[in-house]
């Protein structure tokens, strides 16, 4: 005798979930039936990275909109966070290059590693610069492959504190309308780098470190350290009521637009009371034909009180253990505050958080410029 011919609903049943049940077995309607694959759920998940950044933005004192929009490459990183049970804290972006590893790796562990470092807060410029390094190592340990530049802004006290390394930029807007580089760019088209690299035996070929890289500082790429490329943070510090707010961004914001007319966007963005200031950062740049990935941050630091000197107090960060060489220099760049048009502001997909508008700010200290160098 041939075996039985299976009907439909005796395929069914492999493909029903516990939780679903079917209307034609409710109600004994006929064999014909169509398999069901199991109950799933619909709803998305957030990027880690971005429920990350989303929680520290809520408990941050400071207004803080951010955005990463990738390219095709798909290497920067942003990150930020606050330390428990205070108000400092921190906001960093790092541009990946040949490869997203160290990018993310960074974006992943360097905030605890502040937090944690015996140095903090107490020295903060101590507490970044031996963090970022040991960051880099730690990256060194788990072999990852490629690098990137690393920029990152923190508050403390009454200061910010800047750390770089590499050509991602942080961009103070002054109270009363300046404008205040806190990073420094390190490439291969700048002579003191040049300087440098060729007294560590390095070599510089075609405007890049052994002729792969133009820039210069930063964490992994290790098998370019030979050639020059080195984890060397530079520090720079401001009292925060200097400022009105900060841009921490990738070079993809950097390449198309200047520090003055960034400022005066996100100066005019503000004053319309714009919700999404980083997003109409990155579709200016789009605009302006950047094709590279755009990682930005803008944080806001309104006065706290209506009282107050407004008298301009100079005085940097202290820092009593900076060799006299490395004292401060003052460094500031007035902007003119004209304003041209960006380009195409487009619709795409990025992400964007804004907590509150910031509110009236008043003319109060700025900038301070110095460097720590690794032993």
């Amino acid at each position: 005798h041939s075996p039985p011919v299976p009907t439909p609903m005796d395929y069914t049943s492999a493909w029903e979930s516990p939780r679903a049940t079917n209307p034609r077995r409710a109600t004994g309607g006929g064999a014909s039936r169509i398999p069901c694959s199991p109950v799933t759920p619909c709803t998305p998940v957030k990027p880690v990275w971005q429920q990350r950044c989303e929680d520290a933005s809520a408990r941050c004192p400071y207004p803080t909109h951010f955005a990463l929009k990738q390219s095709s490459k798909g290497e920067d990183r942003l990150t930020m966070d606050v330390r428990m049970g205070s108000d400092d804290s921190l906001w960093a972006v790092f541009d990946g290059h040949r490869s997203h590893d160290v990018a993310g790796f960074s974006a992943r562990i360097f905030p605890s590693l502040v937090w944690q470092n015996d140095h903090w807060p107490s020295q903060p410029e101590e507490a970044l610069r031996a963090s970022l390094c040991e960051c880099h190592e730690s990256a060194r340990r788990e072999e990852l492959k490629g690098g990137s530049t690393a920029v990152i802004l923190a508050s403390v006290g009454e200061y910010l504190w800047c750390c770089s390394a590499g050509d991602s930029r942080a961009v103070a807007g002054l109270n009363g309308g300046g404008v205040h580089r806190l990073s420094t760019d390190h490439t291969a088209q700048v002579p003191s780098e040049i300087v440098r690299i060729q007294a560590a035996g390095g070599d510089v070929e075609w405007g890049m470190v052994g002729g792969t890289l133009p820039m210069t500082r930063g964490v992994g790429n290790f098998d370019l350290e030979a050639a020059g490329f080195a984890c060397l943070p530079q520090l720079s510090s401001m009292l925060r009521s200097g400022a009105e707010f900060v841009v921490v961004a990738s070079d993809g914001l950097w390449d198309v637009i200047s520090d003055a007319n960034c400022c005066a966007l996100v100066r005019t963005l503000s004053a319309n009371n714009c919700a999404a200031i980083a997003d109409e950062l990155v579709r200016t740049a789009r605009g302006l034909g950047s094709a590279d990935d755009i990682a930005v941050i803008v944080t806001f630091f309104p006065a706290r009180g209506a009282g107050g000197s407004s008298a301009m107090d100079m005085s940097p960060a202290p820092s009593p253990n900076f060799p006299r060489s490395l004292q401060p220099t003052l460094v500031s760049i007035p902007s003119n505050g004209n304003f041209e048009n960006f380009g195409n502001f487009g619709d795409f997909p990025n992400f964007t958080m804004h907590w509150r508008p910031p509110p009236a700010v008043r003319e109060l200290p700025f900038g301070t410029v110095h460097e720590v160098r690794s032993p």
